[in-house]
């Protein structure tokens, strides 16, 4: 049976979307679980044209998402026989502090006091059970990239990885007490995510762009996040309500990138049964973060072909630098993965070589690029069409063998189901690099700079949509 898909803006869309995802169940063959229901929704017609990116909505998955991860999950992460690494190794048993991972929002966002998440100058203290139950009784606690520490995690990150076809995707747990006024004030955030209600309740208000918070927000381009670091969002700066819900354990909200967003337990004990907390799991396709949108690949091209001058300037890609902020078609996610048959069709309807299906998505992409490039009217772009059209192909070519390579460096090195964390104590695995000759760390900072596409640039000096090997004119 499909899940039952809720949308009050939209509620024709929602239903032709749960029709769909019922089709795509009963023809899905093996698959099971989450990801059976993601890859159906991946595959759904109408969440990729209508609501990703472009609309929030309900999605009711009863058990396979209820009582997934709990408080008592969570204290789990503190103990030694959570981790194969202390069974394995007679390693001195310190006690675990969940350095880099662990932390609680700011005590006075919970009272109503503060109006933006901030960084909290407290002095820190040990991490144990009786602290982190003390901890939720005046604010939020956050594991983030939970998928590095939990086995559970990582495969809720797998499965959403398979099912969208993307490289990088993330779990955050957020754990607060009901009946809390505020549990996050209104902010932003740079990536799709499915929230999973695993525990409890928490009511969840999204908004619409507005003139404060534009659609699909691009980090270098000026656009950073809203709401955070003691910047407040106003409601008067956002667009109009589009979810109003309380969430209840086994649902899952589809929350847009960028889309205003603010979160209370407010009066949910009354419909959270017998626990006392609110667990919710946020997973997050990590695109923009890790540049993969249609800017960096234009402004790639531009920037191989023109090249860079004595000062190291490259007008070509800051003409499309200085366009990213006024056309959101360019801040859109790159078709990749779920989204490749925006561009090619044909790759949803018959199966193809990988070779074939190369060849498809880059020329796709190539009538995609110079069509937008005439819609923002990218002058430097059109005057040079020919040229740049070779040099975006190339780009283009690496990006689609370059993805694949992405997702392992992923599997192995962020999840804690990879070779490379399992190895590691807990404690230490936010310093990845230092360990095994990775490259990457586990909270990494969301560039391609890391791992796979190291040999595109160099680590932190060059991202890669500034082109491989400028070359560099008199």
């Amino acid at each position: 049976m499909a899940p039952k898909v809720r949308c009050a803006q939209s509620k024709e869309a929602a239903a032709k979307m749960e029709a769909e995802l019922l089709q795509q169940l009963e023809e899905g063959g093996t698959m099971e679980g989450l990801q059976a229901v993601f890859s159906a929704l991946a595959a759904s017609e109408t969440f990729v044209s209508h609501f990703y990116g472009r609309m929030p909505f309900v999605l009711d998955c009863g058990d396979l998402v209820a009582h997934r991860w709990t408080l008592e999950d969570q204290v789990l992460l503190l103990r030694h026989e959570s981790y194969e690494v202390y069974q394995k190794d007679a390693l001195p048993k310190k006690p675990i502090q969940l350095t880099g991972y662990s932390r609680f929002t700011h005590p006075a966002i919970g009272q109503a006091q503060a109006h933006s998440f901030m960084v909290d100058t407290t002095e820190v203290v040990d991490t144990t059970e009786a602290s982190v139950r003390q901890g939720l009784e005046m604010g939020t606690w956050v594991i983030s990239s939970g998928n590095s520490l939990s086995p559970q995690l990582a495969q809720i990150c797998l499965a959403l990885q398979s099912s969208f076809q993307v490289p990088f995707v993330t779990t955050n747990v957020y754990i607060s007490r009901l009946d809390s006024p505020i549990t996050a004030p209104l902010h932003t955030d740079r990536f799709d995510s499915f929230i999973m209600q695993t525990e409890g309740a928490k009511r969840w208000r999204i908004f619409g762009p507005g003139a404060a918070t534009p659609r699909w927000p691009v980090l270098d381009a000026g656009m950073s996040d809203r709401g955070k670091a003691g910047d407040v969002l106003y409601l008067e700066q956002v667009g109009p309500l589009l979810l109003d819900e309380c969430l209840k354990s086994g649902e899952v909200v589809y929350l847009p990138r960028g889309f205003p967003h603010a979160t209370s337990t407010f009066q949910t004990s009354s419909v959270s049964g017998k626990t006392g907390y609110s667990t919710s799991l946020t997973v997050s396709l990590l695109l923009e973060s890790v540049g993969l949108t249609v800017d960096k690949v234009l402004r790639c091209a531009a920037g191989i072909h023109e090249g860079r001058n004595a000062l190291g300037q490259c007008f070509g890609a800051e003409e499309i630098l200085v366009a990213t902020p006024q056309h959101e078609s360019l801040r859109a996610t790159l078709p990749i993965g779920f989204l490749a048959p925006l561009v090619a069709p044909e790759l949803r309807r018959s199966a193809k070589t990988h070779e074939e299906q190369e060849e498809i998505w880059v020329e796709g992409m190539v009538k995609e690029m110079n069509r937008l490039a005439r819609s923002c009217q990218l002058a430097r772009w059109l005057a040079e069409r020919d040229m740049l059209e070779k040099v975006l192909r190339r780009v283009l070519s690496y990006l689609w063998h370059a993805l694949p390579q992405a997702t392992e460096w992923c599997r192995e090195r962020v999840y804690s189901t990879g070779a490379v964390l399992k190895q590691i104590e807990p404690d230490q695995r936010h310093e990845v690099p230092k360990h095994r000759g990775s490259r990457g760390c586990s909270s990494w900072d969301g560039s391609f700079s890391h791992g796979c596409l190291d040999r595109f640039r160099r680590w932190k000096k060059r991202p890669w949509w500034s082109s491989p090997s400028f070359p560099r004119r008199a």
